[in-house]
């Protein structure tokens, strides 16, 4: 297959991908109430307002919803950056007795599904008296696995030469890490963490459970509270979906030059 029928399929594909998001986009601006599934309706511009992002903005909680999902994002994300990069030095650099079954038995909780720990973990946040906390969203986010999974590939990566000699100068076990593990894996770990961003960004079941008033609502909890509301409007629905889509565009948008360099890296071997 030559270069320009790559181009073509590679073009087709991405319009598809693309198009969900013009239309959700389109219909958002039409006026509330506006016929949209004609595709006549798509394409006439001359109506278009943005009423319907005052009326959502106005009506409903959605700007302190994205804030608390924006909080509890970074301060999730950049602990489970943190606490991953530790552990997976830890199971790459240093020797101790059991790391292997260490290692495979942390990384079995991949095997986990959420929903098989929802209760014992709704009880232990009902003893520790987080409901209705944002910690109660944070902390069982920092667990997951597949960070130190990740990271430690790109750990063993990271030639022994560099941590022997920094061990010869006299450098600890917690400098290594800090000046010699971390600048080399910086790709990895922004990629890792625009998947904990993502990550908890959608996360619904758990916050839906834990947090019950409207003030410490995440967006994907209090979206589909919205949503309930205005079941017959499709112009708001879209209007919601669109405020709540701009953040992870964003995020995609001005970090996928790291994303692209974590996938390029994860075939090197060091």
């Amino acid at each position: 297959m030559n270069k320009w029928a790559l181009n073509i399929i590679a073009t087709v594909l991405a319009v598809l991908f693309v198009f969900p998001l013009i239309w959700m986009l389109l219909v958002s601006l039409k006026p509330d109430g506006t016929n949209v599934y004609a595709m006549s309706d798509w394409v006439h511009f001359a109506d278009l307002t943005f009423s319907n992002y005052k009326k959502v903005i106005t009506g409903s909680e959605i700007l302190r919803w994205t804030w608390n999902s924006t909080v509890i994002g970074v301060i999730t994300t950049l602990l489970s950056i943190l606490l991953s990069s530790l552990a997976a030095y830890s199971f790459s650099k240093m020797p101790f007795k059991s790391k292997g079954f260490l290692f495979v038995l942390i990384t079995s909780g991949l095997l986990i599904p959420t929903e098989a720990i929802l209760i014992p973990l709704y009880e232990t946040t009902l003893h520790l008296n987080l409901i209705d906390n944002k910690w109660a969203i944070i902390l069982p986010g920092l667990t997951n696995p597949i960070g130190i999974l990740l990271l430690k590939q790109f750990m063993d990566g990271v030639p022994k030469d560099y941590i022997e000699a920094a061990q010869i100068d006299g450098s600890g076990t917690f400098r290594i890490w800090w000046n010699i593990c971390l600048p080399l894996t910086k790709s990895a770990m922004v990629s890792v963490g625009i998947f904990f961003l993502i990550l908890s960004w959608n996360n619904f079941l758990w916050p839906y459970l834990t947090i019950t008033s409207e003030e410490n609502m995440i967006l994907s909890a209090g979206l589909p509270t919205f949503l309930s509301n205005n079941n017959m409007s499709l112009n708001m629905i879209m209007t919601a979906s669109g405020i709540a889509a701009i953040p992870t565009i964003l995020v995609f948008a001005i970090l996928q030059r790291h994303i692209v360099q974590g996938v390029a890296m994860s075939g090197v071997k060091g």
